[in-house]
């Protein structure tokens, strides 16, 4: 029977590969280090290994925020890292994370070529000490390997191995059937194959990704993602603190975003479905703590301001706003980028905006829009910074006539987007890089080519560009 903190089971006996698969895992090889042998080499005791899960080209934020909460052994992978924590670093992390999708705990590796080697090995590893087969569970699988003709096909081989173990080795006699719950597992087991390695992992976080923070009016349309956002105003270099203007706020997320930031509260803490919770080593004393210590931190603030020119994503956006209980730090309006000005009453900080892509709005009308945006940074918001996020092919893109600082590539949704970031200045940017040496962007001249100009406009005079004709009541953020 297996004892201690998992769910006992009798021990099968085990073939070679499914003894590679333990001791990987738990400590047992003769030659190389295993991960357990690796964790005792770390420099605080009852450190772990996990996988924190995130989108494209957030990666560099994420190594980030683990380090900032105590992570050690951060390692970057493809819109992942792994790394390790004690139980208590873990939990603040879990609480607070505004860039992981998802966060895994490995719990066994081993090579197999073809399904049928996958269930060999994987019905005799020993699933009793981290799964337990009278709970619901559901199986995500992800494959790149020529040895596996589908990812489905995959997941049936693991499932019918559970069945099989379960049928043998449950404690107090065979578990006949598996509640396979894909709605809403209480487990939840993910499968990674690349090649012929293969790596099982526990979600620690649920049915829900983290990027579902909860105050999304349901009315919302287009809405961009909300881990997705938080990345975008850490590579635009945006901390609380600093002013965040979002002129075309749609439903309100990168105001909402900073908000949370700028509150400093654990944005996680309040889910009430975590598949961590389960887990047999799972200390609900400590996750409490950590919360309630997370909960007493404040920091710094400055105005996050949130408009857009239709009133009906605005009423969107200021439902999102009350639910996610900001209303005291986030102010949201009716207001027409094209012809508004920066607030008088702050420092200069970042200024964030995700343009209509081309869905609603007439190619002419886009080619307008992306002029008068360049346009109106040149000529309203020296001083400030600003990040764009477009799709990479855009045409209309040119049309801002501003050469960013830098340029992250990311994917919204379906879509390659471009986020690229510009400083902000007046005159020549010969002149602006001499007087500051940080190599940078604005532009050439006075006015970018391509870019919407009034060469006789002065300071305090109204600029003016023409609004297109937008086919239905914008929706995107």
């Amino acid at each position: 029977m297996e004892r201690g903190g998992g769910f006992a089971t009798r021990r099968p006996q085990r073939t070679h590969c499914a003894m590679v698969a333990q001791q990987r895992i738990h400590g047992e090889a003769q030659g190389g280090m295993s991960t357990e042998q690796e964790q005792e080499t770390q420099p605080q005791a009852g450190v772990t290994r996990y996988v924190v899960r995130t989108l494209m080209g957030l990666e560099p934020q994420v190594v980030s925020e683990l380090e900032e909460y105590g992570a050690v052994e951060v390692e970057l992978g493809r819109r992942s890292a792994a790394f390790g924590a004690t139980k208590t670093v873990l939990y603040r992390y879990l609480q607070s994370t505004r860039f992981a999708v998802r966060v895994l705990r490995p719990i066994f590796e081993f090579k197999a070529k073809g399904p049928d080697a996958l269930h060999a090995t994987a019905v005799q590893l020993d699933w009793g000490r981290w799964v337990d087969p009278r709970r619901s569970m559901a199986l995500d699988v992800t494959v790149n390997s020529e040895d596996f003709p589908h990812d489905q096909f995959a997941m049936f081989r693991l499932k019918d191995a559970l069945s099989d173990h379960f049928k043998s080795f449950a404690r107090g006699g065979s578990v006949s059937h598996l509640d396979i719950n894909r709605t809403n597992p209480e487990q939840l087991i993910h499968l990674h194959i690349a090649g012929d390695q293969v790596t099982i992992s526990l979600d620690l976080i649920g049915k829900e990704a983290l990027f579902k923070r909860g105050y999304r009016a349901p009315r919302a349309r287009a809405p961009l993602n909300e881990v997705l956002t938080a990345g975008l105003l850490g590579l635009a270099g945006w901390r609380p603190g600093e002013t965040l203007v979002d002129p075309m706020c749609g439903s309100g997320t990168f105001a909402i975003e900073a908000g949370l930031w700028t509150a400093g509260v654990p944005i996680h803490a309040g889910r009430r479905e975590w598949t961590l919770f389960g887990m047999p080593s799972f200390d609900a004393d400590l996750w409490r703590t950590v919360g309630e210590e997370a909960r007493k931190e404040r920091i710094e603030r400055a105005p996050i301001l949130a408009s857009d020119w239709n009133k009906h994503p605005v009423g969107d956006a200021r439902e999102s706003v009350r639910k996610a209980g900001l209303e005291h730090l986030v102010r949201v309006e009716v207001a027409d980028f094209l012809e508004m000005r920066p607030p008088r009453d702050t420092e200069p900080g970042l200024v964030v905006l995700n343009p209509p892509y081309g869905q609603r709005v007439h190619a002419d009308d886009l080619e307008h829009l992306y002029g008068g945006i360049g346009g109106a940074l040149k000529h309203r918001w020296s001083g400030w910074r600003a990040a764009l996020l477009f799709p990479k092919d855009l045409d209309a893109q040119h049309r801002i006539g501003l050469k960013p600082r830098v340029k992250h590539t990311v994917m919204n949704g379906p879509l390659t987007c471009t986020w690229a970031v510009y400083d902000l200045f007046k005159g020549k940017r010969a002149d602006y890089l001499a007087g500051d040496e940080r190599a940078g962007d604005g532009v050439e001249g006075s006015a970018a080519e391509g870019a919407a100009t009034d060469p006789g406009s002065e300071e305090g005079e109204t600029v003016r560009f023409r609004r297109p004709r937008v086919q239905v009541p914008k929706d995107e953020d």
